[in-house]
């Protein structure tokens, strides 16, 4: 994928970018610095928004993406669209089209592994991460065969009951604020037949413990405790494996914990933006 630079008189907004939609906002302070934020499956970047209003206040450049089928950005009804390899594709795309000088990839959940990915194949280009709620490290392989056996029109019947479970495992509370949150934040806005592609396109085989140790890049592994999508033991092990890695545990978090504690979430990670790593 070639690179591309942004035009200084390129206005902040929103933008489509291989029929992705991409929320660039310049930096003021540190515009050296460029903060990337990749969300997980069934979002969209909305569910960023208290951290991108917070960084681009502290100065830095943010972007976010929707990823293919998610939030604004187009659906095609390709499944092959959906896999691990063809989203890496279109992430790399937006990363080298907006990387500064400084980059910063911040991901939750199955946008840890695209921060992965990314970390690993472009030593030279990434400076820190964030990773958010993510899996350990270990290969990728399709995952929930009973939701991908379903046909779309099954699937549809039976999406009421994913967001409900969604949001039983997603949060460390499950009252009114939380489905406001959800909906608010467009957390889990996917259809069912991206959703399905997505969970069969989870393929990464080369992504062993020996692939994550060679990601040097200095990391923040943040999990919650109340998360029932992946566990902190999890967290240890990704803390074990990456050379230049910390673990902070949010005692009231969940699964989605920058929308659950934003301001703390959002403390933890200025601390360590502002932190000089050797």
């Amino acid at each position: 994928t070639g690179s591309s630079q942004r035009s200084s008189s390129e206005p902040k907004g929103t933008a489509m970018v291989d029929y992705e939609r991409t929320k660039w906002v310049p930096g003021g302070t540190d515009p050296e610095v460029v903060l990337f934020f990749i969300h997980g499956v069934g979002g969209s970047l909305d569910v960023w928004r208290s951290q991108l209003e917070f960084f681009s206040q502290q100065g830095y450049e943010t972007i976010a993406v929707d990823l293919l089928g998610h939030g604004d950005s187009s659906a095609p009804k390709v499944a092959a669209a959906y896999t691990f390899y063809a989203l890496s594709k279109e992430v790399t795309y937006i990363f080298m089209k907006y990387a500064g000088r400084t980059n910063v990839l911040i991901g939750h959940s199955y946008g840890t592994s695209f921060c992965i990915y990314l970390a690993h194949n472009y030593p030279e280009r990434v400076h820190k991460m964030v990773l958010l709620s993510g899996g350990p490290p270990r290969p990728l392989w399709p995952c929930y065969r009973l939701l991908s056996s379903l046909s779309s029109c099954v699937l549809s019947c039976l999406f009421p009951l994913l967001r409900w479970y969604f949001l039983k495992a997603g949060f460390a509370h499950r009252g009114s604020r939380e489905v406001r949150l959800l909906n608010d934040h467009k957390a889990f806005s996917v259809s069912p037949f991206v959703l399905r592609s997505v969970m069969q396109g989870q393929y990464w085989p080369e992504a062993d413990r020996r692939y994550h140790a060679q990601v040097a890049a200095p990391t923040l592994l943040i999990y919650g405790v109340h998360d029932e999508f992946v566990t902190i033991d999890d967290g240890i092990e990704m803390a074990t494996t990456l050379p230049n890695a910390s673990l902070k545990i949010v005692e009231e978090g969940g699964h989605m914990l920058m929308i659950e504690c934003p301001d703390l979430v959002n403390s933890i990670m200025n601390e360590f933006f502002l932190m000089d790593h050797e």
